[in-house]
């Protein structure tokens, strides 16, 4: 082998180390103990009144998942709408992303009902004062879209902006992630879709959005590529699968921009995490403050990669992990 050729494949070694090394940074979830339970675009929040967890995932008519310690055991105990949705489109019974949080003494949970490959979507709301099982009023349909919109209304995002308004962020592929305001009722919408996240780059469509507020910025995560229905015998390009991008802005509406500087509507976006180890195609994120720990936790869903449920969308997880934000950015941890 000459110089030039033993020179190559020491960079390649490298650059192999480098990608594994990379890979090795991101922490493995927090190990859950109890029997397994299906979590997708998940939800979690603790009740006000004694600190249970209460973890909301899609599909189960927007399930409720609940447990005493973060590890767990988690058990599900019932869904939000039992019966299906108030929504008039005839995906009515399967609830999508449920988004829960705490406002005015109540629990508002908006949600989204579509299906895969459809504008044909709508956001509805419901809320309870517990988050118990047999406690959810739906209200029904908040916003819809149809086929031909610039856009698609699914993946709800609530957050309280800098003037003390309602904020919903949501969206996906059609137009990537757009937001509005709501009235006081947290139900009407009060101004016109603006666009705040868009990637063109193919095949890595955006959505699953969640805003989160920590010190002086609003800090926008988004889920980028194929999210289910992958196929262990043909995969998509390592990369193209679900991860998690964010960005950053002084106001809840943007713009916000990665730590390059560019623009989320641009094809902007830190990496928070992606595929490593075990962990395959983590997404549906979301973020909230541990009252027990005092840690922000990072909270999201995600596909084994090894053993017998490899890539199986039945075997989605939850993954949590806690934030380091000492940077400035959103860096994950162990728990």
């Amino acid at each position: 082998m000459g110089f030039s050729a033993t020179l190559l494949s020491l960079c390649f070694s490298l650059g192999v180390l480098s990608l594994n090394s990379i890979a090795a940074t991101y922490p493995d979830p927090l190990k859950l103990t109890g029997d397994f339970v299906y979590v997708h675009d998940p939800s979690l929040i603790q009740r006000e009144s004694d600190g249970k967890y209460f973890l909301f995932t899609s599909h189960s008519e927007a399930g409720i998942i609940t447990a005493d310690d973060l590890a767990g055991p988690w058990t599900q105990v019932g869904s939000i709408l039992p019966n299906g949705s108030a929504i008039d489109l005839r995906e009515w019974h399967d609830i999508w992303a449920p988004d829960v949080s705490f406002h005015n003494g109540q629990y508002y949970a908006y949600y989204a009902v579509s299906v895969s490959g459809s504008q044909n979507s709508s956001i509805g709301l419901a809320t309870s004062p517990t988050m118990e099982p047999g406690t959810w009023t739906d209200h029904g349909q908040v916003f819809r879209t149809e086929t031909g919109d610039p856009y698609n209304a699914i993946d709800p995002n609530l957050i309280i902006d800098e003037n003390g308004q309602p904020l919903l962020t949501w969206g996906s592929y059609w137009g990537d992630i757009y937001q509005f305001n709501l009235a006081s009722d947290f139900q009407t919408v009060t101004s016109s879709p603006v666009q705040v996240a868009h990637n063109s780059t193919p095949p890595s469509p955006v959505e699953g959005s969640f805003v989160w507020k920590h010190g002086d910025f609003y800090y926008l995560f988004t889920s980028s590529g194929q999210c289910c229905s992958f196929d262990p015998n043909n995969l998509p390009p390592p990369g193209n699968e679900y991860k998690v991008f964010v960005g950053r802005s002084s106001s809840a509406h943007g713009p916000f921009l990665d730590e390059n500087g560019v623009d989320m509507v641009n094809n902007g976006g830190t990496l928070v995490i992606a595929s490593h180890d075990d962990v395959f195609a983590p997404g549906g994120e979301g973020v909230f403050t541990d009252s027990k720990s005092g840690k922000d936790i990072f909270v999201y869903h995600y596909l084994h990669s090894q053993g017998s449920i490899a890539y199986l969308e039945a075997n989605a997880s939850l993954g949590l992990n806690a934030i380091d934000w000492s940077s400035g950015w959103p860096v994950l941890t162990d728990i």
